[in-house]
């Protein structure tokens, strides 16, 4: 079994609050599998990416999508893992909405969440790392990430983009 730095995911883990610290030290710690599963191994399956990094065809599996993640510079997590299986079984061949918002709220997720998850350009991230249709205006998409999700004083989700 591989040492694990306590320490270093401790450090990742920081949060304003004990509580968060906790929720955040436990979901690094559940992480280290998945990484370990799908960090460092290429997928026996062959695909291709075309000019937006989109995989072509039907080909997909969790290998190929935490492969995908990591030529965008992102680690596969449990939560992206899941929430992209989820997405493929809701949408199917089906277009994505391009409101991450209402996406978020489909996977039963708050917007924040989904925000963690597929930072600045969710709905890319999203139906590229799940091989699902490429939006129709993803051109508007990149023109306009989304930069932060911040909660108002009441309660709602108020989002950040530049225009």
């Amino acid at each position: 079994m591989a040492k694990i730095d306590l320490e270093s995911i401790a450090g990742q883990s920081m949060a304003p609050t004990f509580e968060d610290f906790a929720k955040n030290f436990q979901e690094n710690i559940a992480n280290i599998n998945i990484r370990a599963k799908f960090g460092q191994v290429e997928s026996d399956k062959e695909f291709t990416l075309d000019e937006d990094g989109y995989i072509v065809g039907s080909v997909w599996s969790e290998a190929i999508a935490a492969e995908v993640m990591s030529m965008n510079g992102f680690q596969a997590t449990t939560g992206r893992i899941d929430n992209l299986v989820i997405g493929r079984e809701i949408y199917g061949e089906g277009s994505v909405p391009v409101d991450h918002t209402i996406v978020a709220a489909t996977l039963g997720l708050l917007t924040s969440q989904f925000l963690k998850m597929f930072p600045k350009y969710p709905i890319i991230y999203f139906t590229r790392w799940g091989n699902m249709r490429k939006p129709f205006d993803l051109q508007m998409l990149r023109d306009n990430p989304v930069h932060k999700a911040t909660t108002s004083k009441t309660g709602s989700t108020v989002i950040r983009t530049t225009i």
